[in-house]
């Protein structure tokens, strides 16, 4: 291979790698693909799922081309860059110097979608996160719109006295009912929850929470809207809990 076509590709593959910082991981995949056309005459990347790879290399030749096993996350996957000329030394170094770039990005983009998915998940319930619920509140709710603050009643005395992993799964409890009732919720901090409403939720949120000790008070968002619709919602429920003598 002559000098001159080399440079263009290596410098179209370095086009390639500067695009890679500012996209999400779907983005990286896509651009990588244009790419691959763009730097490999008849070449393609092809994303295969890991249990359709199964007997292939981790890195590096595969029949017809090039692969390499990307563990996650988001998921794990198999990327294989289809190449005809890839006996060539040359050309198995460049595909090699692809996939390795293309791997980096992909983790770089994984891992900051992850850390965005846990931001927005509470670890313990699978339920919206108190930062996500701030971003939604951020947004304002719509008239006809508000939201219950939810308290666990007890949780402390079953912590106390059949220990945290008995609180853990009393929380995941709560936690799945309102999401078998196909309700917005986050959850707040320790044993407090709220969920994001409309008027006509309401019989559903109440069949939620059958069978849970749970004080609850709901603001409107045409009471109030962010954290001044979430304060008066708290104060509504402790009402509520002064008025059932229940220790919040």
């Amino acid at each position: 291979m002559s000098l001159e076509p080399l440079l263009l590709r290596l410098l179209l593959l370095h086009e390639a790698v500067v695009g890679y910082g500012s996209l999400d991981f779907n983005g990286v995949l896509q651009r990588a693909k244009h790419a691959a056309e763009w730097i490999f005459e008849d070449g393609k990347l092809e994303v295969v799922r890991p249990e359709a790879a199964i007997g292939l290399p981790a890195r590096g030749r595969v029949p017809g081309g090039y692969g390499a096993y990307f563990p996650g996350p988001p998921e794990p996957l198999y990327l294989r860059l289809a190449y005809p000329k890839i006996d060539d030394a040359t050309e198995l170094r460049i595909a090699a110097l692809f996939v390795d770039h293309l791997l980096a990005a992909l983790e770089g983009a994984g891992y900051r979608e992850e850390l965005e998915r846990q931001a927005r998940i509470d670890w313990l319930t699978g339920l919206g996160s108190r930062r996500f619920l701030e971003r939604r509140l951020q947004e304002g709710l719509g008239e006809g719109w508000g939201l219950a603050l939810l308290d666990l009643d007890g949780l402390k005395q079953v912590n106390d006295t059949q220990g945290h992993l008995a609180g853990d799964r009393l929380l995941k409890a709560l936690a799945e009912s309102l999401r078998r009732y196909a309700l917005e919720a986050y959850r707040l901090a320790g044993d407090e929850f709220v969920v994001v409403l409309s008027r006509e939720d309401i019989p559903r949120l109440h069949r939620a929470l059958e069978g849970f000790a749970v004080s609850y008070g709901v603001s409107w968002a045409e009471e109030a809207q962010g954290e001044a619709l979430l304060a008066l919602a708290d104060a509504r429920m402790y009402q509520q809990k002064r008025s059932r003598g229940r220790d919040r």
